[in-house]
């Protein structure tokens, strides 16, 4: 589809219709990101008191937190409000959540830590989330409307299944599956894209790097209509950065985010992932919770009054700076991030899959069922799935058999599933959890 006729008949106006008015904020978003300290000190104090202040007031379980403080009170004493974490969303997602969760899209995630999460999002902060994106965006020379190539996931049920390809379709996009990347597949997607002519590749850094090592090994020429390639939802090594860059002869910029608040960071044209610190306040702690330099990142969402989060825990780790980037951009810089990593899984049938066709299947059963409050799986043989299970007080044996028949269909009919139920799961040495992973 042409990218105007995408971008003005479908993108705007479906957005408009959920009530996301994009327009109001294209251009404030566009101006803060050049504006010097002082001046985005005071937009976003002013965010962040608002936001408490309506928090304090709308939501239950901030309403007890918060007291009754003035809002300016609310301001000065902000680094001593506690840190919300996934468990604490999980377990007071009612008494966290506003009025306006009413009317707001709800957002489910499996989440990089095999927490499951859901909260709400108002239709604004979605507005504002897709307009910072969008600016970023810009900086890999991209627009609305652009045809994208996107590696990701297949939702596996029918009607979510219907619902990505209508979004696709809105998006001017074409969904590259990344839980079928055998030869036979990755031959398919290349001819698929090559007719398709997209300006520019979306996705999982390990789908995206397998399609770039296969174009690599069979000496496929890189499509001519690509003109940037955007990684997300894992670690993107310099190595593997390199890899891609020399399959496709154009750079490759990085984004950070995740499922509760979104995008979080962009890289520039310069390699320097600068925050969306327009929407939201990324602080770095270190393990006494204190502000530190180089530890873990906690989030604000300036604008989420839907289920307010504040001082959220993601459990990943970085580095932040403002140091000066080239590119003249004052939006702080995050380095370093790290302890978020995912293994391809390798089944019987001699296919790999990105793990997140095994973490849907969760997603799946803990919309139903609220069953567990955190899950694992290990492959520890090509045929063998260790699911470690933290489980919760709605967790019935009947699930078992729902799982392993769910990996059957949709993973590997000769796959065998080994379950374990216990109170806690091990993390990496860097403190994450990696919800998938492989022993092979």
């Amino acid at each position: 589809m042409n990218a105007l006729l995408s971008k003005y008949f479908l993108y705007y106006p479906i957005t408009m219709l959920n009530g996301e008015y994009l327009y109001k904020y294209i251009r404030p978003s566009n101006e803060f990101q050049w504006l010097d300290k002082a001046a985005s000190d005071a937009i976003t104090k002013k965010s962040l008191t608002d936001l408490l202040s309506f928090a304090s007031s709308n939501s239950p379980y901030y309403k007890q937190l918060l007291g009754n403080s003035s809002p300016q009170e609310l301001y000065d004493n902000f680094n001593k409000v506690p840190f919300t974490t996934k468990q604490t969303l999980i377990k007071n997602i009612d008494s966290l959540k506003t009025p306006l969760a009413k009317n707001a899209s709800t957002k489910t995630t499996g989440g990089s830590t095999g927490e499951p999460v859901k909260l709400y999002k108002n239709a604004d902060a979605l507005a504002r989330e897709r307009v910072a994106t969008w600016r970023s965006y810009n900086w890999a020379g991209v627009n609305i409307g652009d045809k994208q190539a996107r590696f990701w996931g297949v939702p596996h049920n029918l009607k979510n299944s219907i619902k990505a390809r209508l979004i696709d379709f809105a998006a001017n996009r074409c969904r590259v599956s990344a839980f079928n990347l055998t030869e036979e597949s990755l031959h398919q997607y290349y001819r698929q894209l090559t007719k398709y002519q997209p300006a520019y590749l979306y996705g999982y850094v390990s789908v995206i790097k397998t399609f770039s090592d296969f174009i690599s090994a069979q000496n496929l020429k890189p499509i001519a209509s690509v003109k940037s390639i955007i990684t997300t939802s894992e670690v993107l090594t310099e190595a593997d950065r390199q890899k891609i860059m020399s399959a496709w002869g154009v750079k490759v910029f990085n984004e950070y985010g995740c499922g509760e608040v979104g995008s979080i960071a962009h890289e520039c044209e310069y390699g320097n992932l600068h925050v969306v610190s327009d929407n939201m306040l990324v602080e770095i702690i270190n393990d006494n919770g204190e502000a530190c330099t180089t530890g873990e990142v906690v989030v604000t969402d300036y604008f989420n009054y839907a289920t307010p989060l504040i001082r959220y825990r993601l459990g990943d780790f970085a580095t932040i700076s403002n140091e000066p980037c080239k590119c003249g951009r004052t939006l702080p810089i995050l380095k370093g991030i790290h302890g978020r990593a995912y293994d391809i899984i390798q089944t019987p049938s001699g296919r790999s899959i990105h793990p997140e066709a095994l973490i849907y299947i969760f997603e799946d059963i803990q919309q139903k069922n609220s069953a567990f409050s955190q899950f694992q799986i290990i492959q520890t043989q090509v045929d063998q799935l260790k699911i470690k299970i933290i489980r919760s007080k709605y967790w019935t044996d009947e699930l078992k058999s729902i799982i392993e028949t769910q990996i059957h269909n949709k993973i590997d009919p000769a796959m065998k599933c080994e379950f374990v139920f216990c109170e806690t799961l091990e993390r990496e040495k860097s403190g994450k959890m990696r919800v998938v992973k492989s022993e092979l």
